[in-house]
């Protein structure tokens, strides 16, 4: 039997790791918080298509809309010149998830169907079935929401996915007269 030498642990032939750059020491401290406050932005800012998806996966049926929809967006500007009025053009298609979420949370709104009530005349495009006046207006993603003028003119475009930000954007749009 050979007698060898027990190791000393305190002597060890690998250097000494050099110091963690102080980055990395903040990132082990702060990098779950970081992580949930990330989640939680995502939620916030994305909530309306994430309800979109949610209506879409459950065949949710959206509630009644005050707003009488036209389908036809020359007819429409013809009685927006005989009324003194806009017209506001949703183009939407059935599987677009926001567009789901604006005909269940913004289109039945009271607040969003008086606005369009006294200003606007309201037409529904579905990009799927109404090819035309898509490539008229020149949409090239859903949901879209513009405002024309009589002559059918662009005065605004957006895509307000809440009731209060279709509000603003109707008011912006369109101010009082």
């Amino acid at each position: 039997m050979s007698t060898a030498p027990i190791p000393d642990p305190t002597e060890t032939s690998v250097p000494p790791s050099p110091e963690r750059p102080r980055w990395r020491v903040w990132l082990a401290r702060y990098e779950t918080p970081i992580w949930i406050g990330a989640m939680v932005l995502l939620l916030v800012f994305r909530w309306p298509v994430i309800k979109g998806y949610y209506y879409k996966a459950t065949d949710a049926l959206a509630p009644p809309s005050a707003i009488a929809w036209r389908t036809d967006v020359d007819a429409a500007l013809a009685e927006a010149r005989r009324d003194g009025k806009l017209v506001v053009v949703d183009f939407t298609a059935d599987w677009c998830p926001p567009c789901l979420a604006m005909k269940h949370d913004v289109w039945p709104d009271a607040r969003v169907a008086r606005a369009v009530a006294e200003r606007f005349v309201p037409v529904l495009i579905d990009t799927d079935r109404d090819g035309a006046t898509t490539a008229r207006y020149g949409i090239e993603g859903i949901p879209a929401v513009l405002v024309l003028d009589s002559a059918g003119a662009i005065v605004d475009r957006g895509a307000p996915l809440t009731a209060g930000g279709m509000v603003g954007f109707l008011a912006r749009s369109s101010p009082a007269r």
